[in-house]
This record gives structure tokens, sequence and C-alpha cells, in this order.
């Protein structure tokens, strides 16, 4: 069974309004929603904002379900000069950068590294070009804080100059499936590109059409699965 999880209500909600069928499911205080989408099993789960709340809702996901694989949807904001909103990031790897334990390991200390699935995004790349979406693959930065301050973007861009978004789910959930040994992989939708004017949409504008862009991707990736 494939599972899709998603940090807020709108994006979820968007996914299960296009199911088959389906029926809403709770366990240890985190919702789910198992049904059919294109012909397929799918399970969807709103993980909560921040590492801490994706690990532990990956976490009570993977020892209550049967799970094949693992596909993070939602929000980042762009890190490329040549990124626009609404452009689609799928990962390559995904990097804890507020890990830091560079005081007693140096340089190998900071940032903690997981590597994303290579056929999962390349599915999903597959169904993203179907709906004429501007993919770009590469290193998603994760951490604990909404990156907004130029000081947190030159971290950034010294520390992992190969990051292509900034997020805050995505690690944890990396993390959690590298230990289960499930196979993952992060689509987000950019809300904001960082290195670009003219680069903000009113959120709740932009969270409208992401989630019904990210439902549609659902389905297609449905499709293009075996």
């Amino acid at each position: 069974m494939i599972a899709v999880i998603a940090a807020m209500d709108k994006e979820v909600d968007a996914i299960v309004s296009i199911m088959e069928s389906h029926e809403h499911l709770m366990k240890s205080g985190i919702d789910f929603d198992k049904g059919i989408l294109a012909g397929k099993e799918l399970l969807v789960m709103k993980s909560g904002v921040g590492k801490g709340n994706a690990g532990m809702a990956t976490t009570i996901l993977l020892e209550n379900f049967s799970i094949d694989c693992i596909v993070n949807i939602g929000t980042a904001g762009g890190l490329l000069v040549q990124q626009n909103i609404l452009d689609a990031v799928i990962s390559t790897q995904v990097v804890q950068h507020d890990y830091d334990t560079s005081p007693v390991d140096g340089a190998d200390g900071i940032g903690l590294y997981f590597e994303a699935d290579q056929d999962l995004g390349d599915m999903c790349e597959q169904a993203l070009n179907k709906l004429g979406v501007v993919v770009h693959r590469g290193l998603v930065a994760s951490g604990d804080q909404f990156v907004a301050r130029e000081a947190q973007l030159q971290r950034l861009n010294e520390l992992f100059p190969d990051a292509v978004c900034a997020e805050m789910e995505a690690g944890a959930i990396a993390q959690v499936c590298a230990h289960y040994h499930i196979p993952f992989v992060v689509l987000r939708s950019l809300s904001d590109v960082a290195h670009s004017k003219d680069s903000h949409m009113d959120f709740m504008t932009y969270v409208e059409h992401a989630s019904s862009r990210s439902a549609s991707f659902c389905r297609e990736l449905m499709k293009c699965m075996a």
C-alpha cells in the first residue's frame, strides 16, 4: 500500500475528495484516510508541521499499517534563481540542515543526510510531466524553522549549496523511513522563491492551488505505479 503524507488539512482533504472510496481511521491520535485512487490502495496521513510531529506520525503510520512506500507532499521555499512559484521539487536526497554536532564531530557533524528512492522520484516526475508542471530534482533541506531571514538563507547557501528548497517535515519522515527500510520520496510545491523578486503569493490562495494540484498529482502517480 502507498502512503501519502501531508502537513496540512487542506492537502489531505483535496486528495480524499477525489478518492473512489475511503474510510477514516485514527491511531494514537493521528488521522488516516484509507481508500482507492485510480484503482490502487492509498493511505493519506496528516503529519502536522515540523520534524517532531512528522517523525511521531510517520512512526505511528509504519507501526500500524503495511506500507510499501511513502510520498511526502506539501509546501517548500525555493532556493534557486531559476525557480518560480508552483514549480515542483522532487528529492534526490534530504538533509536535516539544523542537525549540528560540529563542536564534537567537526564538519562531519553538520547535516544529517538520507537518500530518496530514485525509482519513486522517476515516477513522480513522469506524473508531473503529464500535468505540465516544471520539475526541479535535488537536495531538500529540512529543519524546524521557517527560512525567511537573510542570515538563514546565507547559512543554507554556504553549508548546503546543492539544496533546491527548504521545508520543515521531510527530514524526520526520511529518518523514520530509513529506520524501517521503507522507500520514500519528497515532492514539494514552491510557495515562494528566496532569490526572486515578485516571488510571493497570498498563502491561502497558494494553498488552494497547491492542494488541488497535489490531488491531481496523486491520481497521476497512482496511474504510473505498477
